[in-house]
């Protein structure tokens, strides 16, 4: 199989079943590649550049050892043709960011509580000048919400100061990109007519203290499992905005109405 930065991991462990003890091996944040239900949620979404950023390991060291079993590549993956020094390096910088200003944002001690710190960072971009630069402290890179921030207009630069510390650097660089995840929340039902349609064909699960990324895990294994004409319905404590992209590549809808602060209800259907 020939393979480039730009291959799933799900397509890696499809090929050859040794992928996941290689890559695991590499490092210890690809340990959970061996929970099969972890796996099968975040592995088809993620690429070999995803999982390198993610690990703080340079790309070709990832296709490096997966060519030691069998895989094979092409100058698509940048790793045949490089100089050692680009080769190997973790923190290839795709735009010049000024750092002129920088307002740190430590949001370890947020996910340490088990919330989701989406909303907190949204609303610190949203408070900031423009010309600012936003400083995320984390123990990872955190590539769903990278991903989100790039249809905005921003652009990011990871460091790894130390090793279990990821600094994530956020600019303002353009005008937003449009999508079509605006349109999934675009449906004639509201919330209480798709509960009197999917009557008697819901599944039901509740996140609500589960630590995170279970939440978002557990939500998209259950609508794997759904038949033709079945919803799930979902107990949550706040709206999922990493999710939302997520049943947007799956063509879902869904509806959802908050009872208090800490209790949301979700309808997903399509």
């Amino acid at each position: 199989m020939i393979i480039s930065s730009k291959t799933r991991i799900s397509k890696l462990i499809e090929h050859n079943a040794e992928t996941i003890d290689v890559i695991s091996s590499i490092n210890k944040h690809f340990a959970k590649l061996k929970n099969p239900f972890l796996r099968k949620a975040l592995a088809p979404r993620v690429s070999i550049a995803d999982a390198a950023r993610i690990g703080g390991v340079p790309v070709c060291v990832m296709i490096d050892k997966l060519k030691e079993i069998g895989f094979e590549t092409d100058d698509d993956c940048g790793c045949e043709t490089a100089a050692p020094k680009e080769k190997y390096s973790i923190n290839k910088k795709d735009s010049d960011m000024k750092k002129e200003t920088i307002v740190e944002l430590d949001v370890r001690p947020v996910l340490e509580g088990g919330v989701d710190p989406f909303e907190i960072i949204m609303a610190k971009l949203k408070s900031m000048d423009e010309g600012h630069t936003l400083k995320i402290i984390n123990t990872f890179e955190p590539i769903p919400l990278l991903n989100i921030l790039k249809t905005k207009g921003y652009v990011y630069e990871t460091e790894r100061p130390e090793a279990g510390i990821v600094h994530t650097y956020l600019e303002k660089s353009g005008d937003e990109v449009k999508s079509k995840t605006g349109d999934l929340q675009v449906t004639d039902l509201s919330f209480e007519e798709a509960a009197e349609k999917f009557v008697g064909k819901m599944k039901e699960v509740d996140v609500r203290d589960l630590e995170m990324p279970m939440p978002m895990v557990t939500i998209l294994q259950e609508i794997e499992g759904l038949n033709e004409g079945e919803a799930l319905y979902v107990h949550h404590k706040k709206l999922p905005q990493f999710l939302i992209p997520e049943l947007e590549q799956r063509n879902y809808k869904w509806v959802s109405k908050e009872i208090d602060n800490l209790n949301l209800k979700l309808i997903i259907f399509k």
